[in-house]
């Protein structure tokens, strides 16, 4: 597939995600996270915190990829970056299922998406083809052709 398609699959997604996590919070509390509030925390602070992981850092993160859309071998080590994040958060996810358990199906999809995301950004950045345009060999100047000595006889008149 397109470098440029995966990438900007990936930033909408992200994006969209962000976007939810900052406009509905308890939403994606309640229904994607599966997060309640302790009763020993202000329910604003925990919300917030929804906000701020889910929402702000989604949000800026989709943006960026979509950004590196434009133009994937210009940005290679962006979306490599991302495509690591991306990675690196389903390895947790599957730490936690070593040592915490199976978390069900929702988990499972999530790190499912997870893995899609990272490797679908580490293809597009690997696949994407180089803006680095190949020169050709340098080839030195003709010298121009050498001009004949003044002769040195006379001619007789």
């Amino acid at each position: 597939m397109n470098p440029r398609i995966l990438t900007l699959i990936v930033g909408v997604v992200t994006f969209v995600l962000g976007l939810m996590g900052l406009l509905m919070p308890q939403f994606v509390m309640d229904r994607m996270l599966g997060f309640a509030v302790n009763p020993g925390f202000p329910a604003n602070g925990v919300i917030g915190e929804v906000r701020a992981t889910y929402g702000g850092l989604f949000t800026v993160l989709g943006a960026i990829t979509l950004l590196a859309a434009l133009d994937p071998a210009s940005h290679r080590v962006r979306i490599t970056l991302i495509g690591l994040l991306w990675l690196g958060v389903c390895g947790g996810r599957l730490l936690g299922v070593s040592l915490d358990g199976n978390p069900g199906p929702m988990g499972l999809v999530a790190a499912a998406l997870e893995l899609i995301m990272g490797g679908a950004l580490l293809l597009a950045a690997l696949t994407a083809p180089s803006t680095t345009p190949t020169a050709a060999p340098y080839t030195p100047p003709i010298p121009p052709p050498p001009t004949p000595a003044p002769s040195s006889t006379t001619l007789p008149e």
